[in-house]
């Protein structure tokens, strides 16, 4: 059991979230493009594997959908240059984590992964930092498929 002490309160229009300290993850040289003031936010879990939740514990609320890009692409690779290993204070390979963020429309429209601009984690030094690929092959709007993450009873279900 987490004590309140450790707990982070996350307004979000589905309501209040709390999430442990442990969850929060910096961004040290800057947020995400177009988000650079965010430097601080929770990774959470979502309700299906290898999706999850990145949420801004300040306001006005900011969360992202990001999914594991290597269950849908396989053949997807990401070379970290020595800046960004630094940046992540990077030691070992198992305390990275590489997410894409997701773009989901309204409509009905196909949703889309930004392959190009990925979000890379120290999981163990909770650090993170949005990193452009260098391998042009990688898009920006790359459609995928969802229902390829197998559903959780572990992860938070905001739908």
């Amino acid at each position: 059991m987490v004590a309140p002490q450790d707990l982070v309160a996350i307004a979000h229009p589905f309501g209040t979230i709390e999430v442990s300290r442990d969850a929060l993850m910096t961004f040290p040289v800057g947020g995400m493009f177009g988000f650079e003031k965010l430097t601080t936010f929770a990774l959470v879990p979502a309700a299906r594997q290898g999706l999850w939740w990145l949420m801004s514990p300040t306001s006005p609320p900011t969360t992202f959908v990001l999914a594991d890009p290597f269950v849908c692409f396989p053949d997807y690779a990401l070379d970290l240059g020595d800046l960004e290993k630094s940046q992540l204070e990077i030691e070992r390979p198992e305390d990275v984590l590489a997410l894409v963020m997701l773009t989901i429309p309204e409509g009905g429209a196909p949703i889309t992964a930004n392959l190009r601009a990925p979000i890379v984690f120290n999981v163990t030094r909770r650090l993170a930092a949005q990193v452009v690929s260098r391998d042009e092959s990688h898009g920006l709007a790359t459609a995928i498929d969802l229902t390829v993450y197998p559903r959780s009873t572990n992860g938070l279900d905001m739908t």
